[in-house]
């Protein structure tokens, strides 16, 4: 493919129906699936793509995304013809601007796209994972002259209210697109990855600066890019891809890998930042000649003695003898002591888990304060939590980051119970 193509990741949302796992970093940057972040899997369909200018979008406390990305080099993104930039918002001359929206965050970084002046632009989300070669859909973008591809999948009928979805006629042009109606007329969920012809794109981004009003790319550029005849088009994609938007969609999302029908990860080829203290720093996981492990991720420099099963564990996790860790995801550095219980919970980084406590007791009921987003009953606990010794953490429980063992509320929390202050 001869035509030049740039790519604009958007990175920069919180999406608060994860809670306290976005407290400190956008979503782009939550860890899963062990040893990788979210991000991880678009810049690498990119990097297998192609694609060699790449603009990562980003505003919520972008420090653990940024240190994540570093120079680009994890994806190949160095040297003279592969870029990529950290696009955050900044200060003019005379005024300064948060991103109001997907397309005004564009809208500022125009002057990113007029520098390399590309035929086709690419902008997808962070918030996925999936693996996709996009050469696909850009040669179709290209071969039908397209204003606009965006890239589909199906999704059961019942949960299509929660996507924007289209509508195709018999040559694969969208005749209606719906942003999160109750009552979708297609399966066919968009999965936020759009091929923009460059002009097109530029035109409708200056348009909506005028006269949007949420300027988002979904809700307002699309619809009436579809309503005005613009020939958008639509790519079908057939393989594996998950949202986890809510925290039971990335609790599932995270077990899946551990599942009888697991991706095979190493088609997938998907890279990550394995230096700064990441995967590369760390021995080997070390296991005890007492330890049992089974069907489970342990990552670089982890240390277990106890039992874990069916569980995702990050690189630097310490499950001491005694322990038990089952059907739970624990980030980089979280520490379980000895004769303490994980059973169903996520545990952010540094999380330490005092002795003899028990995270995940009694039965399971939604999270008081995110029902719609915690009901499968997993114990979610936020970056640098103490729990002290003893105590026992009731199932769908949320407790917020650096929770000292000193300000621990109770001795015992409800099924249910948010600690959030």
């Amino acid at each position: 493919m001869s035509e030049r193509v740039a790519a604009l990741v958007l990175a920069g949302g919180r999406v608060d129906d994860l809670a306290v796992l976005t407290a400190e970093r956008p979503k782009s940057a939550v860890p899963v699936w062990g040893m990788y972040r979210v991000i991880d899997f678009v810049l690498s369909n990119l990097l297998h793509s192609g694609v060699p200018i790449v603009g990562v979008l980003t505003q919520y406390r972008p420090l653990s995304l940024a240190g994540h990305l570093a120079d680009g080099s994890s994806w190949d993104y160095a040297g003279r013809t592969r870029t990529l930039r950290i696009l955050s918002p900044y200060q003019g001359a005379t005024d300064t601007d948060w991103y109001k929206g997907t397309a005004d965050a564009i809208y500022q970084n125009l002057h990113f796209l007029d520098h390399f002046r590309p035929d086709v632009v690419l902008v997808a989300s962070a918030d996925h994972v999936y693996a996709m070669d996009y050469r696909p859909l850009l040669r179709e973008h290209l071969e039908r002259g397209a204003d606009l591809t965006m890239a589909l999948t199906r999704v059961p009928i019942g949960q299509a209210h929660r996507y924007g979805t289209a509508a195709l006629d018999a040559n694969g042009r969208v005749v209606s697109y719906q942003e999160k109606t109750a009552t979708p007329a297609s399966d066919l969920a968009s999965m936020t990855v759009y091929a923009f012809r460059y002009e097109a794109l530029v035109a409708r981004i200056r348009q909506n600066a005028t006269e949007g009003h949420d300027h988002q790319i979904y809700s307002e550029v699309i619809p009436r890019m579809v309503a005005e005849g613009d020939r958008v088009q639509g790519h079908v994609f057939q393989g594996y891809w998950r949202y986890a938007r809510t925290l039971d969609e990335y609790y599932a999302t995270n077990m899946e890998v551990l599942g009888p029908s697991a991706t095979d990860m190493a088609t997938w080829g998907v890279r990550t930042n394995l230096y700064a203290g990441m995967v590369a720093d760390p021995p080997p996981a070390f296991f005890s000649r007492d330890a049992c492990v089974e069907r489970s991720f342990v990552g670089a420099g982890a240390r277990i003695e106890g039992n874990v099963e069916g569980s995702v564990l990050s690189p630097g996790v310490v499950v001491e003898r005694g322990a038990v860790v089952r059907g739970s995801v624990l980030f980089h550095h979280a520490v379980v002591r000895a004769g303490a219980r994980v059973d169903r919970a996520i545990l952010d980084k540094d999380v330490h888990v005092g002795a003899g406590a028990e995270v995940g007791a009694g039965e399971p009921r939604p999270n008081e304060t995110y029902p719609d987003s915690l009901r499968c009953g997993a114990v979610v606990i936020g970056k640098g939590t103490q729990v002290p010794p003893g105590t026992r953490v009731g199932r769908g429980c949320i407790v917020r980051p650096w929770l000292g063992a000193e300000a621990w509320p109770a001795k015992e929390l409800a099924p249910g119970t948010s600690v959030l202050t």
